[in-house]
């Protein structure tokens, strides 16, 4: 009797253990993730929203592109792949995870709260030929290691985890394609290199996507405030068609045909030997011409800046160099004229594949 009774014990205990194991290690697919939201979709990048119940183990959509693991809500959250079992990251509020293409991941919600997930999936992480975003001396990982921090990097992505205390200000840094995901809600003043800024109200979890932005942002208010900064690094998108002024009359293109001519002999009279090995870049200046011609020093700013120190100052002084300009033809109307000038190295001058809006 007594023998039949620990015999008994035992087996109910290894009929406990059995069944509380994961579903996939008893060769049964873990349930899929249901219930998807869509917050962003575009030629680069479809980002959605999951919400997974507590205690529950999901099975995540196998996706044809990488993609990235993001926790919005809850502080335990174990993640693997069905190849890599052993390698299970257990992963809390704002932390993450990158996901290999064609791969089965599960996410375990080992909390007694509901959990909410992000899976940024990058379209085009795999084409062929496309340009990699080039460095910037405005790039937050040399310029802004005070409010910016590196987390993740490869060939398709960078990720920074942005900190800001209240009313603190960041640097003026440059970003190319990229995602904005707020963990808090505040607002946020969006500053613009001419001086301009704009408000913007972030709220935790509303993903944002801009192009190219070179600004500096400030927190407005009375406590911490911390988003994630997913960049792409390609493609690499930018413009080259002079910009001109709104309400630009035949007058005022022939006008700023003759200023580009100058700008553009002091541009090449500069030109270093780096230009001839490759070195890429992009670089955008702004200028405000006075009636008379004449620019004032605090009138000439960089608007984009995905290049080094040396091929940035360069742009600078070809345009400062060139100044002063002829004076305004009087039928324009207006005190001065606002113009931008490209300077493009070792780049298609036309936009490749992807950068379609």
């Amino acid at each position: 009797m007594s023998s039949f009774s620990t015999l008994s014990l035992w087996a109910s205990v290894a009929l406990s253990v059995f069944l509380s194991l994961p579903a996939f290690s008893q060769g049964v697919r873990a349930p899929e993730v249901t219930g998807g939201e869509v917050l962003l979709e575009n030629k680069n990048v479809r980002a959605v929203r999951y919400a997974i119940l507590p205690s529950s183990i999901v099975t995540l959509p196998v996706l044809k592109n990488d993609s990235l693991l993001v926790i919005l809500d809850g502080d335990s959250q174990d993640v693997w792949s069905s190849g890599n079992r052993a390698q299970t990251s257990r992963l809390g509020l704002g932390e993450l995870s990158w996901l290999r293409r064609d791969e089965e991941n599960f996410v375990h919600n080992t909390s007694l709260q509901p959990s909410r997930i992000l899976v940024v999936e990058f379209k085009d992480s795999y084409a062929v030929d496309e340009i990699q975003v080039p460095g910037s001396l405005r790039d937050p990982v040399n310029f802004d290691t005070r409010h910016f921090r590196l987390v993740l990097e490869n060939q398709h992505a960078r990720i920074f985890w942005m900190h800001l205390e209240p009313r603190e200000t960041t640097e003026e840094v440059q970003f190319p394609l990229h995602l904005e995901i707020p963990f808090g809600s505040a607002q946020i003043s969006v500053f613009d290199p001419d001086g301009r800024f704009e408000i913007e109200h972030k709220e935790a979890g509303a993903i944002t996507w801009h192009r190219n932005r070179l600004v500096s942002l400030s927190n407005q208010e009375t406590q911490p405030f911390e988003e994630l900064v997913v960049e792409l690094r390609h493609p690499f998108c930018y413009k080259t068609s002079p910009q001109m002024p709104s309400g630009s009359t035949p007058v005022i293109v022939d006008y700023a045909q003759r200023v580009y001519s100058k700008v553009r002999k002091q541009w090449y009279k500069r030109l270093p030997f780096s230009v001839g090995e490759g070195e890429q870049a992009v670089v955008t200046v702004h200028i405000k011409i006075q009636a008379d011609g004449k620019v004032e020093d605090d009138d000439t700013f960089l608007a984009q800046v995905f290049a080094g120190n040396k091929l940035t100052e360069i742009a600078l002084r070809a345009v400062r160099e060139a100044a002063p300009f002829p004076a305004i033809p009087p039928d324009w109307g207006k005190p001065q004229v606002d113009f931008g000038f490209t300077f493009l190295n070792n780049l298609p001058p036309e936009p490749q594949p992807g950068c379609e809006e």
